[in-house]
């Protein structure tokens, strides 16, 4: 459901299917007992079977949710009975990674169906698909939980002045510290923005991996808001730019990250990122409430760490982040947080972009991220492309 907040910015619902409400079977975690945490139940999605059902298109509903795992068996030999008409509809299920997907076909007029599953039966209502609302679009999508409205407001002034975005997708995954339309209002007071919507996603992020490799298996919040947000909103729009509040994209020849991506024969340019740190001594103060982006200018030199022994890397990088355009995107492949899963092209990286990662952008939700470092030139450096970017933007506005 979507709720107008003005004639261009909206807050959405989404229709979701909980297993409390009609049986007594829960998903079961493949994480090891002993490799689990304290509070690894209290994180742990048991209880969603679906975020979401939506049309695709007139005869096309998809239903997406967290991975289906011990529930999968009873999910491929459930019936989908369409209403009004009472037909059976035929479906295929997806689990990819982190994530279950069910695409079924359905009679013309359709508004409901029926599941029923050896885990029990349940009414599912359906959610409008939206794609037309973002069609041609260039478009900022992110997860969002407590970012200030200043960073939100100046992460998208950023991209829309840099870059060319006109339009915002942000989900929103249960902020307590102020409310949705309160979100909504602080992006309808940005020019330039064409059309933007506000998702409520109050579901589980999940419990996170020890590492940068270590059971990564049940984090499955953020999956969900990928690939629902590509199915029901992104579909038809001109590109598509992911990333966090606290990152932004820098050019190297001055193009419009937008632009390459359009441009480019895959649809899909992927980059990695370099730390912008505070500095001992320096402004802003760590515990600043009403510090910004514009407020950090230096940024961590990198660091060449060979590996194998065959090539170097900047063993300080940040993760890869990527763009796209959903129309070049194969209809099977899964929109991840780093990679595009299944397109072997989108692994290819470019180094005519690359992001800045703000480390005290952040209420330390993960961890704390306000240690200073004293100026040290071997290590870091007042960086000119960032401040040449940063000129560009009309803050204010």
């Amino acid at each position: 459901m979507s709720q107008q907040h003005s004639s261009r910015v909206g807050i959405v619902t989404t229709r979701p299917v909980m297993l409390p409400d009609f049986t007594a079977v829960r998903r079961l975690p493949t994480r090891p007992p002993e490799h689990r945490d304290a509070d690894f139940d209290a994180k742990y999605d048991a209880e969603t079977l679906f975020y979401d059902a939506f049309f695709d298109g007139p005869r096309r509903v998809v239903l997406v949710g967290p991975p289906f795992l011990n529930l999968k068996a009873d999910i491929e030999a459930m019936t989908l009975t369409a209403h009004p008409s009472g037909a059976a509809c035929r479906f295929r299920v997806r689990e990819l990674d982190r994530h279950g997907q069910v695409h079924a076909e359905v009679p013309e007029g359709t508004v409901g169906l029926t599941l029923q599953a050896g885990f029990g039966t349940v009414e599912i209502a359906l959610s409008p698909g939206e794609t037309g609302l973002f069609a041609g679009r260039r478009v900022l999508f992110t997860q969002s939980k407590n970012n200030r409205l200043a960073w939100i407001q100046d992460w998208i002034r950023f991209s829309r002045d840099v870059h060319g975005a006109d339009a915002v997708l942000i989900y929103d995954n249960g902020s307590t510290d102020y409310s949705l339309e309160e979100l909504a209002g602080a992006v309808a007071a940005l020019d330039g923005i064409k059309v933007a919507r506000i998702v409520a996603w109050p579901f589980k992020f999940g419990p996170q991996g020890f590492d940068a490799w270590s059971f990564w298996d049940s984090d499955y919040g953020q999956h969900g808001v990928w690939e629902h947000g590509r199915r029901r909103f992104l579909a038809e729009a001109a590109s598509v730019q992911c990333s966090d509040v606290d990152e932004m994209i820098l050019s190297t020849d001055g193009r419009s990250i937008f632009e390459a991506a359009e441009r480019h024969p895959f649809g899909v340019l992927r980059y990695y990122g370099r730390w912008v740190i505070g500095l001992d001594g320096e402004a802003p103060p760590p515990d600043k409430r009403d510090k910004r982006h514009l407020d950090y200018h230096v940024v961590r030199r990198e660091r060449p760490e060979k590996r194998f022994g065959l090539f170097t890397i900047d063993g300080d990088r940040c993760p890869p982040k990527w763009t796209i355009v959903p129309s070049k995107c194969p209809p099977d492949a899964q929109w991840r947080i780093h990679v595009i899963g299944g397109q072997p092209t989108a692994r290819l990286m470019t180094r005519r972009f690359t992001y800045r990662h703000f480390r005290e952008i952040s209420d330390s939700w993960k961890y704390s991220r306000v240690g200073r470092e004293p100026f040290d030139p071997a290590r870091h450096e007042r960086e000119k492309l960032l401040a040449e970017h940063m000129a560009r933007v009309r803050w204010d506005a």
